[in-house]
């Protein structure tokens, strides 16, 4: 075999085992040679292209994108570069051709992300932008018909009243409308910080059936409530789930002519469920895919009456979807209707780890320190064997209301277990840890001293900080783990 053949052939096998497409023509563009990534590419088979001008431009010196027709109308995206080469003994040229389709529908795909994340907040910022700069015109507007309907500007007439009331209510809904579109931008720009503690659900509920008594007595309705007798705690955002509550009742009321409104609680395993149901007009069911979406409204009758804003039952989805909860509509057109929605029960050691992270989350958010303490009872084996479990328990409450006595601020948080107390302090400098935790500790000791109980009971601490102990909620934790284990 002479060196020249042995050349050839080196390059016949790289081309044919290259992964990209390489393709052969001559000076006019005649196709000579075809790899099998190249036929696959121009889904042809290696006879049906040799011996045929190429389909594209030679690219020259610069390397060129090209689309490559294929199956059912789709086109392949594929860049080609051109190099001279030396091919059964004349000039030749090698084009190499590589498939960038995945890349390029990467790329479009990102590009079509950033343009919808700046449509979003060109949105956004449009909507919050122009409900404020309508809030305080609406203010001086429905003050200043109130003011004449009152009669401090003169008497009207009772026809005149009737037409000011009218306005009135239309102010009082685009007031509604106003919050509602403020409430859906915050929610999808990420700009809602749930406020969380640990209540009792029942008591949010009853707070909601409270401020709509009068509503439901009006209308001659029947309320029916159903809660369990235990306290059902459950870590939320107070206001946020009241306001679930009563926009799921205010519908039920609204589209609820007779029968009754009913309310119920249950307390299952690792979850609270709570419905509202009604024997109102109840929704069709080609509509109940379309419930939760914006400004649908499936019940509304025309003419006088209470309107709605089509954004409530919006907001209630994404309230309890921010509260990693699942609500659900079933309904019946003029049968009624039953919303339902459920949220996570935490364990202590759960709810323990959850605070941290939310604390953590807005003290990120606004750039400020957190400081986290764990008060704990050492060797708690052998207390449990020593204190029955009443005793443990009013020693617990005992240390948390003691605990409670020294948080001077509404943003500070604490939390107990049966033989743990979590404390997180927002806006607390990390370099004031130290004196807190002595303070607090001693605090503790002197009382179990005053019962005696200094020799039996000892109180350990753990504390973590940010931004001293780390920038996640999984490093912070690992500081206090052994304290919560």
């Amino acid at each position: 075999m002479t060196a020249k053949t042995s050349k050839d052939q080196r390059l016949l096998t790289f081309i044919e085992k290259n992964h990209d497409g390489i393709i052969i023509v001559d000076k006019s563009g005649l196709v000579l040679f075809v790899n099998f990534a190249a036929a696959r590419l121009f889904n042809r088979k290696k006879k049906e292209l040799c011996g045929k001008p190429f389909a594209f431009p030679l690219p020259g010196d610069k390397a060129v994108e090209i689309s490559i027709p294929g199956i059912n109308q789709e086109f392949s995206i594929a860049q080609m570069q051109q190099m001279p080469i030396e091919w059964q003994g004349g000039q030749a040229f090698a084009l190499f051709i590589h498939d960038i389709s995945e890349l390029k529908k990467t790329e479009m795909l990102k590009s079509a992300m950033d343009e919808r994340r700046r449509i979003d907040r060109i949105k956004n910022e449009f909507i919050s932008n122009v409900s404020h700069e309508l809030r305080t015109p609406l203010t001086s507007v429905r003050e200043g018909i109130s003011q004449i309907l009152e009669g401090f500007l003169g008497k009207t007439t009772q026809r005149q009243k009737e037409f000011l009331s009218m306005c009135l209510e239309d102010i009082d809904r685009l007031s509604r409308i106003i919050d509602g579109l403020l409430d859906i931008s915050r929610i999808e720009s990420g700009k809602i910080i749930l406020k969380k503690e640990t209540l009792d659900i029942v008591d949010l509920a009853r707070s909601a059936v409270s401020s709509l008594s009068v509503k439901i007595k009006n209308k001659g309705l029947e309320l029916i409530e159903d809660y369990p007798k235990e306290k059902t705690e459950i870590y939320v955002d107070k206001d946020r789930i009241i306001e679930v509550f009563i926009n799921l009742l205010g519908n039920a009321i609204k589209f609820t002519e007779k029968g009754h409104i009913g309310i119920s609680i249950k307390n299952k395993a690792k979850l609270v469920e709570c419905c509202v149901t009604d024997t109102g007009r109840g929704i069709a069911k080609k509509d109940l895919p379309r419930v939760f979406s914006r400004f649908q409204q499936f019940g509304r009758v025309f003419g006088p009456g209470e309107k709605g804003t089509g954004l409530g039952l919006s907001i209630v989805k994404s309230i309890i979807e921010l509260h990693k909860g699942q609500i659900r509509v079933e309904s019946k057109l003029n049968k009624g209707s039953k919303f339902s929605f459920t949220l996570f029960k935490y364990t202590s050691r759960e709810l323990f780890k959850q605070y941290i992270v939310d604390g953590l989350r807005e003290a990120v958010h606004n750039d400020e320190p957190l400081s986290i303490f764990v008060f704990y009872i050492e060797d708690f084996a052998r207390i449990k064997k020593e204190f029955d479990n009443k005793k443990i328990a009013m020693l617990m409450n005992k240390f948390y209301e003691i605990i409670g006595g020294h948080l001077r601020r509404q943003a500070d948080l604490a939390v107990k277990d049966d033989r743990a107390i979590l404390l997180v302090l927002p806006v607390t400098k990390n370099e004031y840890i130290e004196s807190i935790q002595m303070r607090l500790t001693q605090a503790l000791e002197e009382y179990l001293s005053k019962e005696g109980l200094d020799k039996k009971i000892r109180i350990g601490a753990k504390t973590a900080g940010f931004p001293r102990d780390g920038s996640s909620a999984e490093g912070l934790f690992d500081k206090i783990k052994d304290a919560v284990s």
